[in-house]
């Protein structure tokens, strides 16, 4: 296979103003759609949008000859060829909300310079888009693949991914994919995450409210609690750099803890909030009260390996497990620590939760288990992960070592999946700060990120053939 060739002809077939238009409508046409998943509506499974939005991907592929599949608007497939064995571009047609600050109309594409900007255009519309043209240049310019290309479009992404559980119960899975859900090189591994919910026993009568963090998956960065006081003058109490208290009235207090917001996956680049306000409070004489859930949180709540919990790990593939408290609340008078705990996943989630009873029972907690998914890790050295990271390197021009991470993607909802593209670091961050990325207001993918996400794609089925036919379990 001359590479250098394919390449050449790929990037003049993207350059051609038809199909640059065509790809332009195409993208344009998913974006007008606020895709947001929501409840049943009939035979919608996640509310008309995402079925519009279902219906529209069909359609497309329908007008450039593709055969299609509707999995009862769990999903839909598009499929290049004939055989019954497949590798698999698994993409997601639903977004968040687009929420405010937008420049730019959140659901009419606009074309500024080289960027394509709409919700939806980086995660995960856009990347569809790269799924499709990478199959119609295949198509296009009959290459001959031993296998068919499954470009998968889900609608359940961002709220649990069911549309992928339900398309594994329903059809055979492809015996290789990958998901543009994420980020250049290929990620051949994620943790497994598990959210733990630890009961500290009853709220002390002294506390009127206690709360902190919004979900699960963050540092929180801000906690307080309301304390029944009426003598003690607030200007008598010692300054903490990230403590403000307020007196709310003539029997209340409030004390606000300001941490620093990050994600779970990396606990690093944050501060957490409820480990503050835990700490001021088992440290205030004022507060009179059984101070042992608040030494508890102060502990786990200012580390996250997991060692107050008894879970820490280190792993040469993952460097180490992280445990960050995300949410703290009151339920019925009795204080509720949530935990998300990024594991190893070379065990199951059910040793570590073992782990934290035993850990935590001797004094007078409990916990039950919320939200678990399993995570995987691939070899860098298998064949299939070697000709994804091959492509990359001849696109982007450098070295592209494959790597894990803490956060989770569509990858670890179908089997033998990994992450792969479609974002590229040099090409973010040109709307500044806060903005353009997934999620973010003013969200896009430039023409570039598109174009090359194409090229690699291209170069990473043809290297995948190539591997096929030359080795015959290769698809096992």
């Amino acid at each position: 296979m001359n590479k250098d060739k394919i390449l050449r002809e790929a990037e003049a077939f993207l350059e051609r103003a038809d199909i640059k238009s065509q790809l332009e409508t195409d993208l344009a046409s998913l974006v007008a759609i606020p895709s947001i998943a929501a409840r049943r509506e009939g035979n919608y499974t996640f509310g008309s949008q995402c079925a519009k939005a279902i219906d529209t991907a069909i359609g497309i592929g329908n007008s450039y000859g593709f055969k299609t599949e509707n999995h009862d608007y769990y999903c839909a497939s598009i499929i290049n060829g004939r055989k019954a064995d497949e590798v698999g571009i698994v993409t997601h047609l639903d977004v968040v909300p687009a929420g405010g600050g937008w420049s730019y109309e959140p659901y009419k594409l606009t074309i500024k310079e080289d960027k394509y900007i709409g919700r939806g255009t980086l995660d995960d519309k856009g990347p569809f888009i790269c799924g499709l043209y990478t199959m119609r240049f295949l198509k296009e310019t009959n290459k001959r693949l031993p296998f068919s290309i499954r470009l998968i479009a889900g609608s359940d992404e961002e709220v649990g991914s069911s549309d992928l559980d339900y398309f594994a119960k329903i059809k055979k899975p492809p015996f290789f994919s990958f998901t543009p859900d994420s980020e250049f090189p290929v990620c051949i591994g994620e943790k497994g995450i598990l959210q733990v919910d630890i009961m500290l026993g009853r709220l002390p009568s002294v506390i009127a409210e206690l709360g902190g963090g919004s979900v699960s998956n963050a540092v929180p960065d801000s906690a307080y609690a309301v304390i029944w006081d009426d003598k003690i003058d607030i200007k008598n109490i010692p300054e903490h750099e990230r403590i403000s208290i307020e007196r709310l009235d003539e029997k209340r207090i409030k004390i606000n803890a300001m941490g620093k917001g990050a994600h779970a996956a990396k606990p690093e680049n944050g501060i957490n909030a409820i480990g503050i306000l835990a700490d001021f409070i088992q440290k205030s004489d004022f507060i009179d009260c059984d101070k042992k859930p608040f030494k508890f949180l102060a502990q786990a709540c200012s580390e996250y390996f997991g060692r107050t919990l008894g879970i820490d790990r280190v792993s040469q593939s993952f460097k180490y497990l992280t445990c960050i408290g995300g949410v703290l609340s009151v339920n019925d008078g009795i204080i509720i620590q949530n935990f998300n705990i990024r594991y190893i996943p070379d065990t199951t989630f059910q040793p570590i939760f073992d782990k934290i009873i035993k850990t935590i029972a001797p004094q007078g907690f409990a916990a039950q288990i919320g939200l678990c998914s399993e995570g995987y890790l691939m070899d860098p050295k298998d064949e299939k992960i070697k000709s994804l990271t091959n492509a990359c390197e001849l696109v982007l021009g450098y070295e592209c070592k494959p790597y894990t991470t803490g956060g989770g993607t569509y990858a670890r909802w179908l089997p033998n999946t990994v992450a792969f593209g479609a974002a590229i670091e040099s090409e973010r961050g040109k709307l500044g700060e806060g903005k353009g990325s997934e999620h973010q207001r003013d969200e896009y993918i430039s023409f570039t990120e598109l174009k090359k996400t194409i090229l690699i794609y291209i170069l990473s089925i043809l290297n995948l053939a190539e591997s096929y036919k030359k080795n015959k379990e290769f698809n096992s």
